[in-house]
């Protein structure tokens, strides 16, 4: 007989997975059922047997104290799949359909694709922070390349020392080239595999700082594969995880301006943890940090669609709907851009 335990149907459901989707939604999907697992668990629920519509009604409530419309459709798709799975296997009772049941908030179309995002003035003050206290340390110099690529969590990772590729020209100052590559049999896929593949220009600002931080601050050594890392963790290679950890950190108000817009004590705040710096209302993750980077190039550098699409791994469509929240003004602008040479950056 099937089992009916949560937390073995969610293992179950991982394993079932972990051949055949990504790792990044690997790790959102095991993330998502951890949480309701838990949370069950608190409502001493641990048997499917045992949930209904008003779990999840429940469980929406729950989210929602702390939780964007966006992430909650997140939490609620995984889940939808998740029950999907129990009942092709045979864990839920005949005719319950779980999966039905799950609701999701309504969306107006531009909460569709709206996330949270960092305001452009607060992302120049954390910039000048980094660069006047922490001026090429690792963790500046992550945030560099982060920002001013818009890159993925996995293809920041990814990135070898010898991905890095400094140009000089006295005709364009100090500025680099760095190379996205496909690597899977090493741990370092790209979401969209070899469609993911690109040679992305650093500007010079930025260039100097990577290169002051590998010529004062980077740590030589190799991952388990014998490969160095453009940014080494103490084992060989961060993973998602602790990018994403790093991120949320950096991007408290209290870390980048020494105050809290929350009116919190630091010495009673559990988000002044590194670990549980998730936990401040204002951090963010990796992923509207993301939108934040795209939003900046098309609104402030009147980029086209099509010249972020290569430098972004993103597809036009999926660029002007869920990426770019810059205002009507904005988007007027990235359209009219494709009609004139302008700052394009194309590469």
């Amino acid at each position: 007989m099937p089992t009916t335990d949560l937390n073995r149907l969610a293992e179950l459901f991982i394993k079932d997975r972990s051949g055949e989707k990504t790792a990044s939604t690997i790790y959102n999907n095991r993330g998502h059922l951890k949480q309701f697992c838990e949370w069950c668990a608190e409502q001493e629920i641990d048997s499917i047997q045992e949930i209904d519509g008003e779990t999840f009604l429940e469980y929406k409530f729950e989210l929602r104290q702390s939780r964007a419309k966006t992430t909650i459709r997140n939490h609620f798709s995984t889940l939808r799949t998740f029950f999907r799975f129990c009942e092709r296997i045979d864990a839920t009772e005949t005719g319950k359909n779980l999966a039905t049941k799950l609701e999701t908030p309504d969306f107006s179309k531009g909460e569709l694709s709206r996330d949270d995002m960092m305001d452009f003035s607060d992302v120049e003050r954390l910039l000048e922070y980094l660069n006047k206290f922490e001026y090429a340390t690792l963790r500046h110099a992550v945030f560099t390349v982060f920002w001013h690529t818009g890159c993925r969590c996995g293809a920041l990772r990814s990135l070898d020392l010898s991905d890095y590729k400094p140009v000089k020209k006295r005709e364009h100052g100090r500025y680099a080239l760095v190379q996205f590559q496909h690597r899977p049999d090493t741990d370092t896929a790209l979401k969209n595999k070899e469609g993911g593949e690109r040679e992305v220009m650093i500007w010079p600002e930025y260039a100097e700082i990577i290169e002051d931080y590998i010529e004062m601050h980077y740590p030589d050594r190799e991952d388990e594969y014998g490969r160095k890392a453009l940014f080494p963790s103490p084992s060989g290679r961060y993973s998602t995880s602790n990018i994403q950890s790093m991120i949320y950190a950096i991007t408290r108000p209290c870390y980048y301006t020494n105050n809290c817009p929350h009116n919190r004590d630091r010495d009673d705040c559990e988000a002044t943890y590194y670990e549980s710096a998730s936990k401040c209302p204002s951090s963010l993750s990796p992923h509207p940090m993301r939108r934040t980077a795209i939003t900046y190039h098309l609104e402030k550098k009147n980029w086209t669609y099509e010249a972020a699409s290569g430098r972004f791994d993103v597809s036009v469509d999926v660029l002007k709907n869920h990426y770019d929240e810059s205002t009507a003004e904005g988007q007027r602008k990235t359209r009219a851009a494709h009609f004139y040479d302008g700052d394009q950056g194309t590469l």
